[in-house]
């Protein structure tokens, strides 16, 4: 039951930033890497998209697998997910004008929240105080924002996988490696604490595939969780961007049915 309660832990942190990745032989990198930041690029500047998330975090002996799915503006500061735990429950995530509300009402451990369905949390003021478990870098960076921060960190070999179809359409899937401490150094609004756990990950294999308008269409990530909290775990992330420039039209919860995160000293489980 501890070790469960440690990947719960783990699963809830990861997913709330969710509020959160055949054939072919090796090509140059130096060329390969800029192709594949400048498709970066073309993705970050949609004005919003739409995306399907995996993420599966295992440990010594269990396993807890997340599905999400959302729209998102480009810069992370509107939009709204849904993530589904398995037996673990589901919440739900609005972010808008600088505020994050979560929905955990459908957690299967229930909530310490009373008679309220949301808790809701001033981005800027957990700034301030440094954040909850990192819960402000992370929600700001909900959604394809973050992974598309992450291919900011793309060195070494890559390799042109071949061809292959996401969302029904025609992409290219490449095989690269990102070193963690360069996307950390990359990041310098985030806090210190998020940019030594990305650091200490190291350089770790990534998958992207790129579509024939030269975008990010999917990508894949395997990360050590003992980073984030958890020994002995992996987190292994799959991300589609399925649609571009979609409407992302975020409401805030009723204010009668809200509770200030930080009232709460800790995250509700």
């Amino acid at each position: 039951m501890k070790r469960r309660s440690a990947l719960a832990g783990v699963v809830l942190t990861l997913t709330i930033a969710v509020a959160a990745c055949g054939g072919g032989g090796g090509t140059d990198a130096a060329v390969s890497i800029k192709t594949l930041q400048a498709a970066v690029s073309n993705t970050e500047a949609a004005e919003s998209s739409h995306f399907v998330m995996d993420v599966d975090v295992s440990g010594s002996a269990e396993r807890v697998s997340i599905h999400g799915e959302g729209v998102m503006s480009a810069d992370g500061k509107t939009g709204q997910i849904t993530l589904s735990m398995g037996e673990l429950g589901s919440i739900e995530e609005r972010i808008l004008g600088g505020t994050l509300y979560m929905n955990l009402s459908g957690l299967a451990a229930g909530s310490r929240l009373g008679d309220k369905d949301w808790v809701r949390a001033d981005l800027k003021d957990l700034e301030r105080r440094g954040g909850i478990a990192g819960l402000s870098d992370q929600a700001q960076t909900s959604g394809p924002k973050q992974g598309l921060e992450y291919l900011r960190g793309l060195s070494g070999d890559v390799t042109e996988v071949g061809d292959d179809t996401v969302a029904g359409r025609h992409a290219t899937h490449y095989r690269a490696s990102i070193d963690y401490a360069k996307v950390a150094a990359e990041l310098p609004d985030s806090s210190a604490e998020v940019r030594d756990k990305l650091a200490k990950l190291g350089t770790v294999p990534a998958d992207v595939w790129i579509n024939d308008q030269d975008r990010v269409v999917k990508m894949h990530f395997v990360i050590d969780g003992g980073s984030f909290g958890a020994a002995d775990s992996t987190t292994e992330m799959t991300m589609e961007i399925t649609d571009f420039g979609v409407p992302v039209d975020v409401q805030a919860p009723p204010a009668d049915q809200t509770v200030d995160l930080l009232s709460l000293g800790s995250i509700p489980t």
